[in-house]
């Protein structure tokens, strides 16, 4: 008789299995977005799981490095998994853009993993659905952006959706105005928190970690408090950053996007005009998007990203822009069960 041990089948905290119930759907679900955005010319890549992992340490925040699984390999070499699928593009993009030409619009569906503290609809593994512009600055990138969502819903069968966007620059320039310029990145990265943790505790973030004072913190949360129609949150704004040109760059990006995609037939309930969204990663620098299920709302962005400029580190002589949108099949999916 073998006295060996038994070992129980389990999965790892924060890891799951799908059985054919929840892989047809989801295989449903990323042929789907395949099509969408194939439809709008985007080509498929792929990279690797692990990476040097100076290539992704420093590039998200410092929450993301926290989450990172790292480790020695037999080579004695750091590695690390990817914890999305945006920074091995930017090195994807300094090996390769020679050869591949701007701007370049790729997707990748792939699998990523974080070490975050597990809760309801997200796993320390998930797949991201990935599209992206590389090397244009041009709005019609980020129209071409919003187009696509609104498609991709539309393909998925979810018609009560919300596509909120915003710009940093608009951010950027408000806390020029404020004397908070020096300090963008830790106060951006408490302002994106507001949906979670709410106001009070942002401000006081503000505060704690940015040295901002309150007064300057309740400025900058007026954003939360603009309301009405696009238009009407337009001629708010730019009266809110009048005196900084960043600001105001930010504004006319925005006024164009809501123009042009209204003219091509999306129904303005489908996108609004939120300022007070961020994106909490350092490296976005534009248009900025996150997309809600109206009827599960309590899930959380399902379609999210922004404008971002690939690392100098990773391009020796110039940034590469892009514009880089992920969305999570898991969310999706949960909706077209009910």
């Amino acid at each position: 008789m073998n006295d060996q041990k038994r070992i129980e089948p389990r999965t790892l905290k924060g890891f799951r299995d799908y059985l054919p119930e929840a892989m047809i759907p989801r295989e449903w679900l990323i042929d789907t977005a395949r099509r969408v955005y194939r439809s709008y010319g985007f080509s498929p890549i792929d990279t690797p799981a692990l990476e040097y992992l100076e290539i992704l340490t420093g590039k998200g925040s410092d929450e993301t490095d926290k989450q990172l699984y790292k480790f020695q390999d037999h080579g004695d070499r750091w590695v690390g998994l990817r914890f999305d699928l945006t920074v091995p593009l930017a090195r994807f993009a300094a090996q390769h853009i020679g050869q591949l030409g701007t701007p370049f619009k790729r997707y990748h569906i792939a699998s990523v993993w974080r070490g975050e503290n597990t809760q309801r609809g997200r796993y320390r593994e998930f797949m991201q659905c990935d599209f992206d512009t590389i090397g244009t600055l041009a709005v019609a990138a980020d129209i071409e952006t919003t187009l696509v969502i609104h498609d991709l819903f539309h393909a998925l069968g979810v018609d009560e959706f919300t596509i909120n966007v915003n710009n940093r620059l608009v951010l950027s320039g408000l806390l020029e105005l404020f004397g908070l310029a020096e300090r963008s990145a830790p106060m951006l990265r408490a302002l994106d928190k507001l949906a979670k943790i709410g106001r009070e505790k942002v401000a006081e973030e503000m505060v704690a970690a940015a040295g901002a004072t309150r007064e300057q913190a309740d400025r900058v949360l007026r954003l939360s408090e603009i309301s009405g129609t696009n238009d009407q949150v337009l001629r708010e704004l730019d009266a809110m950053v009048a005196g900084s040109e960043k600001g105001q760059a930010g504004v006319a990006k925005l006024a164009e996007l809501f123009a042009a995609v209204t003219a091509a037939g999306v129904d303005p309930a489908r996108v609004r005009i939120s300022p007070s969204i961020a994106r909490g990663l350092d490296y976005y620098t534009g248009t900025v998007f996150e997309t809600f299920l109206d009827k599960l709302p309590g899930i959380g962005s399902v379609c999210s990203g922004a404008a971002t400029t690939i690392w100098p580190a990773h391009i020796p002589k110039k940034s590469c822009p892009a514009s880089a949108l992920r969305w999570g099949s898991i969310a999706c999916w949960r909706l077209w069960k009910k």
